[in-house]
């Protein structure tokens, strides 16, 4: 199944299958990062809009949002939001963009995040291309730092109730099955089945802080631990919470 067959699949129960940054981004850095950065007259991006997540947090704080995505069936959803200043644009973001205007801000929120990691990398260039000099570009990646912690919790949690690895339950560690090693030192994990690229912090520090392109900031968007340890977690559990690396770029020249 190509990317735009996948997605269409999905378009119908996005709001099931995918998870929802916006909603579960606990201390609302992401809106906070946004509103920093708008301007009423300036134009924004949201490359891989997906079924318009963004657009109650885009819309009124630009002047106009060009919204891109590789599956139509998503376009079409987020069209039915309403938002009168939004253009929608049909794209594959893994390929060269002749029809994306450039923007003075630009959100891609969990968008590069394919087991092809070729994929992967080509998303996150022709984003940052996607910016005009001097423009902002916000990324959400998953973390894989994050993750690694999360699995470490998980067994330490199911230790505490004297479970040995062996016998805890596979829908909690099957992401660290040994047919999964392979992918998981390319930065792969599987959630819930799904080949899911995340990110060391080093890896993005060298892949965005480069050439015309400047990191001003590298943050975690956090959530709840129930995200990641379902029924596990005691309330009084006082770790890091499970995160997002957001990335803020400028493009200097």
């Amino acid at each position: 199944m190509n990317d735009a067959l996948e997605w269409n699949s999905v378009a119908p129960d996005y709001e099931k299958e995918v998870f929802d940054v916006y909603k579960n981004d606990k201390k609302r850095i992401l809106w906070k990062t946004i509103r920093q950065y708008a301007g009423k007259s300036h134009s924004a991006v949201d490359f891989g809009c997906g079924i318009g997540k963004a657009l109650p947090l885009l819309s009124p704080l630009f002047r106009v949002i060009i919204a891109t995505d590789i599956s139509r069936r998503c376009i079409e959803i987020a069209k039915d939001r309403g938002y009168p200043n939004v253009r929608f644009v049909e794209s594959d973001l893994t390929m060269p963009l002749t029809n994306i205007p450039q923007g003075d801000f630009l959100l891609c929120c969990n968008v590069a995040i394919s087991e092809d990691n070729k994929k992967n990398f080509r998303i996150l260039s022709n984003a940052l291309k996607t910016i005009k000099k001097n423009g902002i570009a916000v990324f959400v990646i998953p973390s894989l730092e994050s993750i690694s912690f999360a699995s470490w919790m998980i067994i330490h949690m199911h230790g505490r109730e004297n479970i040995p690895f062996p016998k805890i339950p596979n829908e909690d560690i099957r992401h660290l099955a040994p047919e999964f090693y392979k992918g998981f030192r390319n930065g792969i994990v599987n959630i819930e089945d799904i080949p899911t690229k995340h990110y060391l912090l080093t890896e993005l520090i060298a892949f965005f802080n480069k050439g015309k392109n400047q990191i001003l900031a590298i943050e975690r968007v956090e959530y709840d631990w129930e995200t990641e340890l379902r029924d596990l977690p005691p309330k009084n559990l006082k770790v890091p919470d499970p995160w997002d690396w957001m990335v803020v770029v400028k493009r200097i020249n």
